[in-house]
């Protein structure tokens, strides 16, 4: 007996909407960032690869916050001579 097809859509109701708040959340961000969202965004909605878009959105985003906290690190501390 093979699954109807309102059966197979129900099972893809948690991954929709899993998708549709990671899309959500990564225009957010994409839009703080000041970097274009919309390609970003449609990436994120695609089922399956929209979760490896995210996750490596939310990578570049946390390694670009890094690099800007060590630059502040470098500029703001003073040098002490001995």
């Amino acid at each position: 007996m093979e699954p109807s097809g309102s059966t197979m859509i129900i099972q893809f109701i948690p991954s929709i909407i899993l998708g549709i708040l990671y899309a959500i959340v990564v225009f957010l961000v994409a839009r703080k960032r000041r970097i274009n969202p919309w390609g970003w965004t449609i990436a994120t909605l695609i089922p399956i690869i929209g979760l490896v878009v995210a996750a490596v959105f939310f990578c570049v985003t946390l390694l670009s916050i890094l690099d800007r906290l060590n630059g502040l690190e470098g500029i703001s501390t003073p040098k002490v001579s001995v």
